[in-house]
Formats: C-alpha cells, sequence, structure tokens
C-alpha cells in the first residue's frame, strides 16, 4: 500500500493531538478541582503527581506556542533597553510576591523572583528575534 502525503490529513492530525490535549488537561484539572475541595493544601502541593504534570504541561505548551504566536505578529523589535527595564521590573514585583509567600527567607524570595525574571526575559528575547526592525 502506498502512503499518503496529504497535507489537510497532517493537519487533521495535529488538530487531533490539540483537542485530545485539551480533553485530558480539561480531566486532570477537573480532577485537581474536585480535590481541592477535599483538601486544598494536598492538592495543591508540588508532592502531588497531578499538579505537576498540569503545570508541566501547561508551561510547555505556552513556551512552544511562543514560535507560532510570536511569527505571525507584526510588531517592531523591542530595544534592549526596555528589556533590560522589564527584566528589572519582573524582578522587583515577582520577588516582592515571593517576599509575601516565604517571609522567612528573603534570599530564597530573590531566588525565586530572579527565576521567574529570567523566564519571561528569555521569552521576550526569543520573541524579539522574529520581530521586525522599525525604520
Amino acid at each position: 500500500m502506498k502512503k499518503v502525503n496529504d497535507e489537510r490529513l497532517k493537519g487533521q492530525l495535529v488538530k487531533n493531538f490539540k483537542i485530545s490535549f485539551i480533553i485530558e488537561n480539561l480531566f486532570v484539572l477537573l480532577v485537581l478541582v474536585y480535590e481541592s475541595f477535599k483538601n486544598i493544601w494536598k492538592t495543591l502541593n508540588l508532592h502531588n503527581p497531578l499538579w505537576v504534570s498540569f503545570m508541566i504541561g501547561v508551561i510547555s505548551l505556552s513556551i512552544l506556542s511562543q514560535k507560532v504566536t510570536t511569527a505571525i505578529e507584526d510588531k517592531p523589535k523591542i530595544s534592549r533597553k526596555r528589556l533590560a527595564f522589564y527584566f528589572v521590573l519582573e524582578f522587583l514585583i515577582f520577588s516582592s510576591l515571593f517576599i509575601l509567600v516565604i517571609p522567612s527567607s528573603i534570599w530564597a524570595a530573590f531566588v525565586c523572583g530572579g527565576t521567574v525574571a529570567l523566564v519571561i526575559s528569555s521569552i521576550l528575547i526569543y520573541n524579539n528575534h522574529y520581530r521586525y526592525y522599525q525604520k
């Protein structure tokens, strides 16, 4: 039997993967909501593999979708000064949020805030690569 190479079928396969991923994550989210009604602190914990798998799926989807959404955007490049300003602003905001969450360890709050700011800034720099130069 001859192998069929049709772009419409490949597109349909990608849509099927997308739909199955959405259904799977909705089920996981429903289970997490149900468990959180019983005991919220036991559910929203890094020791809960269901919560960790849901977070890994959501984070990987958001990072991988940047390649597609940025390529179709029509925005000018962001200057390096503005990117540095965004990094400092993100660092201050997330560090202060982590200080509220972890008041006993200020250094851990700064490390967590810096890590989040670094990830967000890396995504912005990656997106900036696909934008055009403004004349």
